[in-house]
């Protein structure tokens, strides 16, 4: 006897939920987006209230020109896609199965291809190359935002590496998102890749991942679509349900290599 499948659970703490999610269509369908932003302004200070007289010329108080406006060119558009096909007999509602089969992978294709553009990305590694256990290297990131990025960062870890954080008591549940201590944002993705920047390759090592630290992260989606055809020859009946998406961050992105094997002293 057929019935019902089970109900499936909600996909949860991944980028998703930490994202700026914004649901409608519009030109950055075409290109993606670009936008200026202060947030990773570089001022300065000067000691003391009053100038005072220079030997060159100028004062104590001139003021050297100073990192400000940044332009930030999000990612590429693309599309997330699944499919349903079967014969036409009792075959009733193709775009709800397609449509159904599309939300359970979007969350996964996603952070697919957000984690190849932090891969992409120019990102400052304050620790270099070296790994590093998993308390050293959040506390490197959270430090390096607050001197590089005007606001609360967003974390990016495989979701493997969970647990690791759960055991030294490095998130805690806040709604639908896991922050840090310092309430840095934290995406377990599914989809992430241990290295970003040669996804087809296996981890660096063994129990390593790199682990990035963004600016605010904003995911633009169209609504959902569907298209049908029917193939007389075959008596078929397929639909395709997609979505297409355009991501970015804020100008700030860091990277650190992180150990959690035994041998290499993870927390």
């Amino acid at each position: 006897m057929e019935v019902d499948p089970p109900p499936i659970e909600p996909y949860t703490y991944g980028l998703l939920s930490v994202a700026q999610v914004v649901t409608g269509d519009g030109r950055w369908q075409m290109g993606g987006v670009e936008y200026s932003t202060d947030a990773c302004a570089q001022g300065g200070r000067v000691e003391g209230s009053c100038p005072v007289p220079a030997d060159g010329g100028g004062t104590s108080h001139d003021k050297p020109l100073a990192e400000s406006l940044d332009w930030v060119t999000g990612g590429a558009p693309f599309t997330v896609y699944h499919r349903a096909e079967c014969n036409a007999v009792a075959f009733t509602d193709p775009q709800e199965r397609a449509l159904a089969r599309l939300r359970v992978v979007e969350h996964r294709e996603v952070e697919k291809a957000f984690s190849l553009q932090l891969g992409a990305a120019d990102a400052r590694q304050p620790l270099g190359t070296a790994a590093v256990p998993l308390l050293v290297a959040l506390g490197a990131l959270e430090h390096n935002a607050a001197l590089y990025y005007g606001g609360q960062p967003t974390l990016h870890a495989p979701r493997w590496t969970q647990p690791h954080w759960t055991a030294a008591r490095l998130v805690s549940q806040q709604g639908p998102e896991l922050r840090t201590e310092l309430e840095s944002r934290v995406a377990f993705g599914g989809g992430y890749y241990d290295d970003p920047s040669a996804p087809a390759d296996p981890a660096p090592a063994e129990g390593e991942f790199w682990l990035y630290a963004t600016g605010t992260v904003t995911a633009r989606r169209s609504q959902p679509f569907v298209h049908e055809a029917f193939d007389p020859p075959t008596n078929t009946r397929v639909a395709i349900a997609e979505r297409t998406y355009a991501l970015d961050h804020d100008c700030y992105v860091a990277a650190v290599l992180v150990t959690v094997a035994p041998a290499g002293g993870g927390a």
